[in-house]
């Protein structure tokens, strides 16, 4: 890494509209209007589920629902983070089929709504 520049392992979302069509459900109850989002992809979905979680904009027997899988959703979003900041993307690779799996389970919640 150079003086100003660092290098970094990063992840990323290659179709957005298989984040859609993968969790239509959670995608409908974090971006009702997606146009103000610039990017929406998996790491963005799991954050946006737990804000909407959190600061109470999915009511409340909904939100009751969702939590937890929610909350795991942003735990697993962070160590991802974190693992590719601490340049280790075999981790990484591994918590994100966790993530996958837990936005499933969400999904398949969201989805009796």
């Amino acid at each position: 890494m150079g003086r100003l520049l660092q290098i970094r392992v990063s992840a990323w979302t290659y179709s957005e509209d298989e984040v859609r069509k993968t969790w239509p459900s959670l995608w409908n109850l974090a971006w009702e209007d997606s146009s103000a989002i610039p990017k929406k992809g998996v790491m963005e979905l799991a954050d946006a589920i737990f804000d909407a979680v959190r600061a109470g904009l999915i009511p409340g027997d909904k939100a009751d629902v969702l939590r937890e899988n929610a909350e795991k959703a942003d735990k697993l979003r962070l160590s991802i983070e974190k693992a590719l900041g601490d340049w280790r993307p075999g981790d990484a690779d591994k918590l994100t089929y966790e993530l996958e799996d837990t936005l499933d389970a969400l999904e398949d919640s969201a989805a009796k709504f």
